[in-house]
């Protein structure tokens, strides 16, 4: 009876694991060490930043009989943490995690602050203007937006993706926009 609950225990877990998409993940770290003078002594802090790609892996669906598929381009998030090393432990400290994303062609990123996130675009070679601001809500996974452009609710949906739902004051509709996850500038 012990070999039997074992078994079905296996199989569960097999199938459940058999069942997630599979991904790809990039992961690239780079530690760079500051020495400046606090007066007679010499100090030194590291800057950790860890950057992070994943995306979805999606084949062909034309070459679904075939053995070697050709993949087709997924949607891509890169997220961004850095971290500090300034103190008497040997642990980074984390400072912040920026996640990029991409509509109509546009870099966005998305930086945590201490009641939501800042929203930048990027207007011409990674220098980021900022156009908004997202504040969570009591209702968790939903943020009230407030920008230049666009003034919501906004939402991450299950492919990672970020949604504002807003009134357009033209059309006289409730309109949305999806950001969706940038891979593609790893140099961000």
């Amino acid at each position: 009876m012990k070999h039997i609950a074992y078994i079905i225990v296996l199989l569960i877990c097999g199938t459940t694991m058999a069942q997630e998409k599979p991904t790809e993940l990039k992961e690239e770290t780079e530690v760079k060490t500051v020495t400046y003078k606090d007066g007679d002594t010499t100090k030194e802090k590291k800057v950790k930043v860890v950057t992070r790609e994943t995306s979805n892996v999606n084949l062909d669906k034309n070459d679904a009989d075939k053995i070697n598929q050709n993949r087709i381009s997924a949607t891509k998030k890169i997220e961004k943490m850095i971290m500090i090393d300034d103190d008497a432990d040997t642990e980074y400290d984390f400072l912040t995690k920026e996640t990029y994303f991409l509509n109509s062609d546009k870099n966005y990123k998305f930086t945590p602050n201490d009641i939501g996130f800042d929203m930048a675009f990027d207007n011409e070679n990674n220098k980021f203007v900022t156009i908004g601001k997202a504040w969570s809500t009591q209702n968790t996974g939903s943020y009230i937006i407030k920008g230049e452009i666009y003034n919501g609710i906004g939402y991450f949906n299950k492919e990672g993706n970020f949604i504002i739902e807003y009134y357009d004051e033209d059309s006289k509709k409730l309109k949305s926009i999806i950001f969706k996850e940038n891979k593609d500038n790893l140099n961000l």
